[in-house]
């Protein structure tokens, strides 16, 4: 199987109160940004990860943590890795 990169975005709406120990949580997310939502509890998060199932993983462990309503897919993209000679 050929290596691949995916490349993911979300937006993680999140209760005003738990925002910053939300971001936290992300922070500590391989391959996961935070490029900004923070003072309006949408937090808008990319995912850089190897394979498919790596997205729906993370996915799956940011709506269950404490304090996220949802978390939404918006964008998803993949390619394979170039190898380099």
């Amino acid at each position: 199987m050929n290596p691949e990169c995916h490349i993911s975005s979300l937006i993680v709406h999140s209760r005003p109160d738990r925002v910053r120990s939300i971001i936290e949580s992300l922070e500590a997310i391989e391959g996961t940004e935070i490029h900004g939502g923070e003072d309006t509890g949408k937090l808008i998060v990319t995912l850089e990860t190897s394979t498919e199932s790596q997205v729906v993983e993370r996915i799956n462990a940011i709506q269950v943590l404490d304090g996220v309503l949802a978390a939404t897919l918006v964008f998803h993209h993949f390619e394979p890795v170039q190898e380099r000679e």
